[in-house]
């Protein structure tokens, strides 16, 4: 089949469009296949055979009478295919690199984080101390919410508000309890939210 190819590139000393069109309906499929071999991804094999054929065409009035055009399909699949997988393992190497480095970081604060019974008994104080500085009906709909696990429409029914009055109270409550905790802020989290 390759003499074909070589055959009509010889006669008509370029690709001219019908050349074109039987390489691709030909050639398509096969260096796709070739290069999904590789890649493991059949949408990057076959932006890489556009990539081929489109530099096909570019070069088609400079390809020499001598080119077998199908070992040049394939060298440049290859080479193509080659770039890809550089990129994907550098890609790769980079977002390893990325979850390495935040599992150094987690792993260092969760490393330093204080856990003594001294720290959560400072921080009950501080709680206790910052739930006292809330506007009264903000404390009760707060402490109904963390302390007492109900429901946003539980508190409203109990207390006659409207769901909405009890999420925003809610989130008032919070404003002001990380702004008043804000040294204790991921132990704080952890235990109120």
């Amino acid at each position: 089949m390759n003499l074909a190819w070589n055959d009509r590139l010889i006669e008509s000393k370029s690709v001219d469009k019908s050349l074109f069109e039987a390489l691709y309906q030909y050639f398509q499929p096969r260096l796709k296949y070739f290069a999904n071999q590789y890649l493991h991804d059949s949408d990057d094999a076959q932006s890489i055979v556009q990539d081929v054929f489109t530099e096909l065409w570019d070069k088609r009035n400079s390809l020499s009478e001598d080119t077998n055009i199908q070992a040049w399909l394939f060298t440049v699949t290859k080479n193509k295919a080659l770039k890809m997988i550089s990129k994907i393992k550098s890609r790769q190497n980079y977002d390893n690199y990325i979850r390495i480095r935040q599992l150094d970081i987690d792993y260092k604060a969760l490393d330093d984080f204080e856990t003594s019974n001294f720290l959560f008994d400072e921080l009950q104080s501080k709680v206790q101390s910052a739930l006292e500085k809330l506007p009264a009906s903000c404390r009760m709909i707060f402490e109904m919410s963390r302390f007492q696990d109900k429901k946003n429409k539980e508190i409203a029914e109990e207390l006659g508000l409207s769901i909405k009055t009890v999420e925003a109270q809610i989130s008032k409550a919070l404003k002001l309890m990380r702004n008043y905790l804000k040294d204790y802020l991921p132990l704080f989290s952890i235990l109120m939210l």
